[in-house]
Order: structure tokens, then sequence, then C-alpha cells
């Protein structure tokens, strides 16, 4: 007859074996999941060195809508990202001539970057050009423009100096600053209704001088100033004034 504490034992070596048989199972099934996951994590590294050809690809949204393009075009490939309206955000084009649009939503304002074989630059656009920076051959350039898209100013830097131009509504140049090194010195001039102004301090180009003429072509001029008198040129100090008639010949001078 077993004691008490046998039937125990014996209750308990029957749990632990049953322990040790679903352990055995949970190993087994552990196993086989580990080889499942392994298998799955192996093709989709397959799956990721594979190549996927197409002519376009669409990104759509929870809502059915397309986000995102990639397509490819005659100048290139292009990549579009799209607002919830289908109205285009973001695009950039490959090819010959990459550029990245930026488009306002709800404006017709958009900034665009691009590159050619020429130059490269920088364009800010309201329905027509309104600024832009470029660099051509070395120079770099700033122009400004007005709703219409008509130049306003410009701005250019290069290696032998500056220049800036200023224009009226109608786009006619009406000022220029210049400073070239290669004329030894800058110049200044302004038109208006009534005539022009012209400072210039090169050397080279006869500088300094001042000069005002009118619409008749009546000129003075302060400063040194290059005159034909008695069949010779004659060079007058920076501290002449000279009166000059429309033919461009002296009507006075002093001294």
């Amino acid at each position: 007859m077993m004691q008490p504490h046998d039937l125990n034992l014996q209750a308990l070596a029957e749990r632990i074996g049953k322990l040790e048989a679903q352990n055995c199972r949970l190993k087994k099934t552990g196993i086989a999941v580990t080889v499942l996951i392994s298998a799955v994590l192996f093709m989709g590294q397959e799956q990721t060195n594979r190549v996927v050809e197409a002519n376009a690809f669409h990104l759509i949204d929870a809502s059915g809508k397309i986000r995102a393009q990639l397509s490819m075009e005659m100048s290139g490939p292009i990549l579009s990202l799209l607002d919830a309206r289908g109205s285009p955000v973001v695009s950039l084009a490959g090819g010959d001539k990459p550029v990245l649009v930026l488009n306002r939503l709800g404006t017709t304002e958009q900034v665009q970057l691009g590159t050619n074989k020429t130059h490269f630059g920088l364009g800010l656009y309201d329905k027509e050009i309104r600024a832009g920076l470029s660099i051509q051959n070395g120079t770099s350039a700033i122009d400004l423009f007005d709703e219409s898209g008509t130049a306003q100013a410009t701005l250019v830097a290069r290696s032998t100096g500056s220049f800036l131009r200023l224009r009226n509504p109608a786009g006619k140049e009406v000022s220029t600053l210049w400073v070239d090194s290669s004329a030894g010195g800058s110049s200044f001039n302004m038109s208006g209704s009534a005539g022009s102004l012209s400072v210039n301090l090169g050397e080279e180009a006869g500088g300094p001088g001042l000069e005002i003429t009118d619409n008749e072509g009546f000129s003075t001029v302060l400063g040194r100033r290059e005159v034909v008198g008695t069949g010779r040129k004659e060079r007058k100090p920076a501290a002449a004034l000279l009166l000059l008639g429309k033919d461009r010949r002296v009507l006075w001078s002093a001294p």
C-alpha cells in the first residue's frame, strides 16, 4: 500500500512528465517559428535585391488619392509630390537640364533651382519671374523684376569689377554704376526726361569728370576733359569748367 507521500511523488512525477512533454513541444514549435521567420527574412532580403522596372509609379494615400508620382518623360525622369487636391508641391526633374521646383500652396508663387550646360541659378516666380540669381562663366548676377516680369535692376559681379543697372517701369536703362579695374576706376550714369548726368573717375577713360547734358545736346563739363582747339587736342585739368555745344565743340571754358 502506497503512502500519501508516495502518491504525491507519483503525481509530481506525472506532472513533471507532462511539463517536459509540453516543453518539448514548445521547443519544437519555437524552432519551427524561428525557421519560418528566418525564411521570411531571407526571402525579404532576396526581394530587396530584385530590380523592379516600370514606366511610372504612383503613391496612393488612405483615401485612394495620388500623392506622389515617379514617371519617365522625354526630357528625363520626374518625381512629383502632390497635395490632397492633386496639385504639385515639389517637383524634381532630371535629364540634361535638372530642376527642382517648390510651389507655395494656394498661390502662384514658386521657387526654381536649376542648371544647364551654360549656367546654374535660382529663380523666384509669382506668375512671372520676380527675382533671379545666376552664375555663368564665372560671373554671378542678381536680377529683380516687377509684377509683369520686366527687369528693373541688375547687379553683376565679374573678375574685373562690378556694375549695377537700374531701369524705369518700361524697362529702359536709366542709371548705371560701374566699378571696373580694367578701365582704371569707376563711373556713374543717370538719365531722365530732361537729360542725363555722367560721372567718370577712370584714368584711362579720361576722368575724373562730371558732365550734364540736356535733350538738345548742350553739355556742361566739370573736370578733366580732352578738347580740340586750333587744330590740336588739349587736355583740361580736373579744375576746369567747359560748356559744349550740340556738335561737342567748346563754347566757353575756364581756365
